[in-house]
């Protein structure tokens, strides 16, 4: 077994045990009591710690098992903070979760230098922007001014992330490319749309990509250069296509085609120039020439397509696939498979728009017209067409692209042969079977190259597809157990193992399979984590005996916690006191709170961390006669007694120190605390109502919830009624 085989059994391993601590609490198994729960969450998460300074007390050649743990133990502190909000109905997926899930992250970031940690912490500073903007329980009616200082902030605050990846103390690619593209990708989306600000962000854009441009060409980082150029062009070109539309109508399909000859012509023209120019030594000059043919490729491919499509819609209709079929044959693929050697970029987008066109034009024929003749001609053709590019082709990007058409045609014919001949009704997804088998087949007998993967992937990716269907027939454990299988293969098995490209499609399709599950009702959360313990526990200790029987001839690490536990120990007991007083605080409150009944009216999402949950609005969700209040604000809500012994909104609130009339106090009021969202809507962060896996339905007909209100005004939700 080689080293890169046995790092990926211990990985498999430890991400298989903190899934099953993730599923199991997410399961909100009613096994367990609220005090018990919140003690198994601090004993797991204390246990990876432990285990991780215990190996850091010998001498040993894995120290990257130390590493992996003290992260693992991490995600353990925020699925307990996650459980806490669990336990007491707090906010599902509340953004306070996120925050401070990130502050040990970035702290043990710093104390131990490893920059997993960072990376951890962007994910949760995203995650937590993520649901402040777009909480889970409400809808936050964002003012278009607020809407715009939010997208400010979100990218100061995603710059800072982007400069400390580029510090000499950090210096972490992951970050640095994330945050950069996230940083082109919100102000590209920003800047489209109907809503007030988009043209003015449109324009800051133009000016920061065109800043990026210059100061990026001449640094170390030439990549940020060519991202930033892609980014800008297709962006402008975006923004071209979004405004000439309403002016030229009928007529922009000729401008476009117009525009993608000019552009050929001058590409052609005058990349010749750049390289002549180019220094064999200066890599980066051919990197940017490549980058400026894919930019230009992408927008006169896109450009190309719409023209064509449109010219040819107005002189035939959508209906007419043949036209279409042939249209593209013969002025499209044929040109673009003569000029594949005398001008090899004008041959990409004319093959590339064909292509598109070809397999577009069976879609909707398909969709269209049925199952006749006429479309099983125009499959057979496209078939034909397709499978001809692939044999005279050489280029892995077209080829690849090709092999994709070949089997969505493929796909589209078998499944409109089912729905006319077969009727297999719910046994229609084993169609895809064909495509495993038969890709399979190619990539079992095909020699290496980008054929040969090609058929790797619409094997394997057809198979993963086949694990979402036949939930509880003994089909569906045959298809997950065979996906697992061979995902596994790719991943440990040595002879497969030696192509990069399926190591990682293995590993890939693996963890998209484990993701997956936790969505996947076939079986309980409950099963899904004993399951996943037991196969951890179980891949870490084949792991750990074959890995003895492995000489490692690398020089022995030092640990990376070496004169610095004592100070991660004390953010590990500082992450244990604040777990262990939420619970405390939370469990006293509905000891000593007053308890008191409101009406709701519930529906029914699920949390990734916490499982599945009811949103409750209730009748004092909405303060009556309250108008304008000002988002975001804490506010004292007076609820009084009813007849029916519920409690309502009574008519006062305060609002940054001021009452919105004159209140006498009165012991039979209640004071709750709240957050105001909109202009007369009221959170209090009872709103989420956490409840065993799959019994939604049975909370559908509550009407009352249970509430107890500390002498502070928090309220927490017991039960429903």
């Amino acid at each position: 077994m080689t080293l890169k085989r046995i790092h990926t059994g211990y990985l498999l391993g430890l991400s298989l045990l903190i899934s099953s601590v993730i599923y199991f609490f997410a399961s909100n198994w009613q096994g367990i009591g609220r005090i018990e729960k919140i003690m198994l969450a601090i004993g797991l998460m204390l246990l990876f710690f432990v285990v991780a300074t215990l190996l850091s007390r010998f001498q040993h050649s894995q120290r990257f098992l130390e590493r992996w743990l003290w992260l693992i133990g991490t995600i353990a502190f925020g699925v307990s903070i996650a459980l806490i909000g669990q336990t007491y109905n707090s906010h599902a997926d509340s953004y306070v979760l996120y925050l401070i899930w990130m502050v040990p992250a970035v702290i043990f970031g710093i104390l131990t230098g490893y920059k997993a940690f960072y990376v951890l912490s962007f994910l949760l500073s995203q995650l937590a922007f993520y649901f402040y903007v777009f909480p889970t329980s409400y809808f936050p009616d964002w003012k278009p001014e607020t809407a715009l200082i939010l997208v400010f902030v979100y990218l100061l605050i995603t710059h800072a992330w982007f400069f400390l990846s580029s510090s000499s103390w950090l210096r972490s690619n992951w970050l640095m490319f994330g945050s950069f593209c996230l940083i082109q990708l919100v102000f590209i989306a920003s800047s489209f749309g109907y809503w007030e600000y988009s043209m003015l962000l449109a324009w800051i854009y133009i000016g920061y990509g065109v800043i990026n441009v210059f100061l990026w060409k001449h640094r170390e980082a030439r990549e940020l250069f060519i991202l930033s150029g892609i980014a800008l062009g297709l962006f402008l070109f975006g923004k071209m296509l979004e405004g000439l539309g309403d002016v030229l109508g009928d007529l922009l399909p000729f401008f476009l085609l117009v525009v993608v000859g000019i552009i050929v012509f001058l590409t052609t023209k005058y990349l010749p120039r750049l390289e002549r120019s180019e220094k064999g030594s200066d890599t980066w000059k051919r990197v940017f020439k490549s980058s400026i043919l894919f930019v230009v490729t992408v927008v006169c491919t896109v450009m190309l397509i719409s023209a064509f499509s449109g010219i040819l819609f107005l002189i035939f209709s959508w209906d007419n696939a043949i036209a279409f079929v042939f249209s593209s044959l013969l002025l499209l693929l044929l040109p673009g498979l003569a000029l594949k050697k005398k001008i090899p970029f004008l041959s990409t987008i004319l093959l590339l728009s064909g292509l598109s066109i070809l397999s577009s034009a069976n879609l909707i024929d398909a969709f269209s017209n049925g199952f006749q003749p006429e479309t099983i001609v125009v499959m057979l053709i496209s078939f034909c067409t397709i499978g001809a590019v692939l044999k005279l082709i050489t280029n892995a990007w077209i080829g690849s692209y090709a092999y994709l058409l070949a089997n969505g045609v493929l796909l589209l014919f078998l499944f409109k042969v089912e729905e006319s001949l077969l009727s297999m009704d719910s046994y229609e997804p084993l169609l895809l079977l064909i495509l495993v088998l038969g890709n399979g087949l190619v990539h079992i007998l095909g020699s290496d190259g980008w054929f040969n993967l090609n058929a790797l992937v619409y094997s394997i990716v057809p198979l993963f597809i086949l694990t979402f269907f036949f939930e509880g027939q003994w089909l569906y454990w045959l298809l997950n157990s065979v996906f697992l299988v061979l995902t596994t293969l790719l991943v440990f098995y040595k002879p497969w193992q030696s192509n990069s490209f399926r190591y990682w499609v293995g590993l890939v399709l693996w963890y998209a399979f484990l993701i997956y599950k936790y969505y996947d009702i076939a079986w309980s959360l409950v099963h899904k984590s004993i399951t996943l313990v037991v196969a951890g526990l179980v891949v870490l200790v084949i792991t750990q005996s074959v890995s003895r029987k492995y000489k490692e001839t690398t020089v022995e690490e030092s640990t990376f916690v070496a004169n610095r536990w004592k100070s991660i120990w004390l953010v590990v007991i500082l992450m244990v006191s604040f777990v262990a007083y939420n619970g405390i605080k939370n469990e006293v409150a509905l000891q000593s709170g007053k308890e008191i009944r409101l009406a709701l009216t519930p529906v029914d999402p699920r949390s990734m961390l916490q499982g599945d949950y009811v949103t409750l609005r209730y009748d004092i969700s909405t303060l009556p006669g309250a108008t304008n209040l000002p988002a975001n604000k804490k506010i004292k809500v007076i609820l009084s007694p009813t007849s029916e012994k519920t409690y309502e909104y009574g008519g006062y609130y305060k609002i940054e120190g001021n009452w919105n009339k004159p209140y006498e106090p009165s012991d039979k009021d209640v004071v709750v605390n709240g957050i105001t969202y909109s202009d007369h809507d009221v959170q209090y962060g009872i709103e989420s109502f956490f409840i065993p896996e799959g019994e939604g339905q049975v909370v559908e007909d509550k009407t009352m919830a249970i509430i107890k209100v500390s002498e502070n005004g928090n309220a927490l939700l017991l039960e429903l009624d």
